[in-house]
């Protein structure tokens, strides 16, 4: 049995993370043998073989084209792969020479504030927000302002009048995560207008981080924020890394959202959209033309996931709060109720006394909290509960390893 069919097939934990342990990311590198990864946001499912047959076929066909991807194009097969996928999927019409390529989604981030803003300005990020975000704006010399998100009827949103107040003092852009990370939360189409028309009225650009719109589950809906917000100056980043778990290919793409944004961005140094990798663009090509299926399979798969985790966490763990996010495999747990405890070292904590590697809600900007991975096979979601309850000192019946 191939290691893949030994991955899906496995019910006992320790036989799933021997086949893991295998791997050579970063996530499965990082710690030892005894820990448990859910701190990066990769998936341990399997990649689509759609994706893995186009790059064989590339070395194949080609004779082993593993040169410099040529991300200077305005009309590649990946291009108007995501130019059809857009349109498709989320009713965008983005002509391809609008579509500009990337080596990550960050680059097209860092592309944004550098063409929005200059050093001392401020920029708004909603928090909790990615830590990338933060470490891009320091080190640009960018002044943060945080915008505290809020959980109201049953799930986390934007504080609108937040973004109004920011906009108003002078702030030179916005930084948007829509599907949110860390919280999940997907936006809605009301709440987004409203924040095109705050934007709009200060004249604030937005940068837009869209990477895990495809992950949204069955019954929800996605709403790119750029034909929303036709009148504000955008720039939206968009990637087939996280939804296919392609993310050391390194291709993703930028979305200005006028011509005069194009136009700043093709001004910048070249060598800020270096990078692509050739094998990337082959991948990419083939999850926005056929990698549909099996996203959808795995989002169900997810699904479950989620719906366990929730279950295992309200019976075994009622001390921590859980929003079931609307999309993405990120959960965003409350320990506020438990953090005291350990002086406010959640992850260490957990890391130490559970060989859990989780992400601490500090890194986000809001103490108290932990970022778990649920993007992985069912027995583990079994096993990553037990070890954050014995990371924090209580006890997991047999039931959470049952349930999985």
């Amino acid at each position: 049995m191939t290691d893949r069919g030994r991955l899906l097939g496995a019910r006992d934990p320790a036989a799933v993370l021997s086949v893991l342990h295998q791997r050579t990311s970063e996530k499965w590198r990082r710690h030892g043998h005894h820990v448990l990864p859910s701190h990066i946001a990769e998936m341990d499912l399997p990649v689509a073989q759609e994706l893995l047959t186009a790059i064989g076929d590339r070395l194949v066909v080609t004779g082993g084209d593993l040169g410099y991807a040529y991300s200077f194009t305005a009309d590649s097969p990946a291009q108007r792969a995501l130019a059809d996928w857009l349109r498709d999927r989320f009713d965008w019409s983005v002509p391809t020479d609008r579509i500009l390529y990337y080596a990550d989604v960050m680059r097209v981030v860092e592309a944004g504030i550098d063409a929005f803003s200059k050093p001392g300005d401020a920029i708004l990020v909603d928090v909790p927000g990615y830590p990338g975000f933060f470490e891009a704006l320091r080190e640009r010399g960018r002044e943060i302002v945080g915008n505290p998100m809020a959980q109201r009827n049953g799930r986390w949103q934007i504080d609108i009048a937040g973004v109004e107040r920011a906009c108003r003092d002078g702030v030179s852009a916005y930084l948007l995560c829509s599907p949110h990370n860390p919280t999940g939360a997907l936006h809605t189409r009301a709440e987004l207008a409203m924040i095109a028309e705050i934007t709009h009225a200060y004249d604030v650009p937005v940068v837009c981080d869209e990477v895990h719109s495809p992950l949204v589950y069955p019954g929800r809906r996605h709403h790119p924020f750029a034909p929303i917000a036709h009148r504000t100056r955008t720039l939206t980043a968009v990637s087939a890394s996280k939804a296919w778990n392609i993310a050391g290919l390194k291709c993703a793409f930028g979305i200005p959202g006028s011509a005069d944004v194009l136009e700043a961005l093709l001004a910048q140094p070249t060598r800020q959209r270096d990078g692509v990798g050739i094998l990337g663009v082959a991948a990419t090509e083939a999850a926005y033309t056929r990698g549909g299926r099996w996203l959808d399979d795995t989002l169900r798969y997810l699904g479950d996931n989620r719906r366990l985790l929730s279950r295992l966490i309200a019976t075994e763990l009622p001390e921590i709060g859980f929003t079931p996010p609307a999309a993405t495999y990120l959960a965003w747990l409350d320990c506020r109720r438990v953090a005291d405890r350990f002086g406010g070292d959640l992850a260490g904590q957990v890391l130490r006394e559970g060989g859990l590697a989780a992400t601490d809600g500090i890194e986000f900007g809001r103490e108290g909290f932990l970022r778990l991975n649920f993007a992985t096979t069912r027995p583990l979601i079994g096993e990553m509960t037990r070890r954050m309850a014995e990371g924090l000192g209580t006890t997991v019946s047999d039931r959470a390893s049952a349930a999985a």
